[in-house]
């Protein structure tokens, strides 16, 4: 006999308020998996909101909310704009390995090597 549906309150928060403020979700590809507190940490770090007091600011759902959304804003911005920044350095590496003067040509079909 199995339990029956919904006769317990479920008092953890969903993930669905840390991770649908997000584009891109992060997930663990294998390795141990993380009690349902572990998981909470990253988000909670990314988003700038202090561990040990995480729980209070949910209960007052409308200021958890927009501290959640902020959080989320400002780690997608700072993560667009790293990843912009690590794209304009390959760019910029790329053009002065390309500025390089060709010392091998292929007889054939006069490409550098």
């Amino acid at each position: 006999m199995g339990r029956p549906p919904c006769t317990y309150v479920d008092i953890r928060l969903p993930k669905k308020l840390f991770y649908d403020e997000l584009t891109e979700i992060k997930h663990t590809q294998g390795g141990q998996e993380k009690c349902f507190k572990g998981t909470w940490k990253v988000p909670l770090k990314c988003f700038g909101i202090d561990r040990d007091s995480w729980e209070t600011l949910a209960q007052d759902c409308p200021a958890g909310r927009n501290c959640f959304r902020n959080g989320a804003t400002s780690y997608e911005q700072s993560r667009t704009s790293e990843a912009q920044k690590k794209r304009e350095l390959c760019k910029f590496i790329a053009n002065s390995l390309s500025t390089i003067p060709a010392d091998h040509l292929c007889p054939m079909y006069c490409r550098a090597f």
